[in-house]
């Protein structure tokens, strides 16, 4: 659980930009994004009935891996030593998405506050 929380950070830190360039529909936009993580992860369908874009963009989700460990852990009882095969990939997103999120966000950030996007409240 701990390495998928180090990639969900990451793509967190990727999704905060939307409310930040668009402030009146950005924080709406970002249900989109989660909605399209479940998508390909395989929440609602397993991932090999998916058709072959959405099955090659799960390869790449981080949320893939964690369901997969978690239900290897929680319904096949994987030992902790055999679930290395779902907690690497996890963790190599999460070393690759929040440096990555957050100059992604330094960008937006100094962009917002170029336009005035950014309001001061008080």
């Amino acid at each position: 659980m701990l390495s998928g929380s180090l990639s969900f950070i990451g793509v967190g830190i990727v999704g905060s930009i939307l409310p930040l360039l668009f402030p009146e529909r950005g924080a709406q936009m970002t249900h989109v994004i989660i909605a399209l993580l479940l998508l390909v992860s395989g929440v609602y369908y397993p991932v090999e009935v998916l058709p072959q874009l959405l099955q090659k963009v799960a390869v790449v989700s981080p949320a893939t891996y964690v369901l997969d460990g978690t239900r290897s852990a929680l319904l096949e009882g994987l030992p902790t030593v055999q679930l290395w095969a779902f907690v690497r990939p996890s963790l190599i997103a999460g070393f690759i998405m929040i440096p990555i999120g957050l100059w992604i966000f330094g960008l937006a950030e100094r962009y917002a506050k170029k336009v005035g996007k950014l309001h001061r409240n008080g």
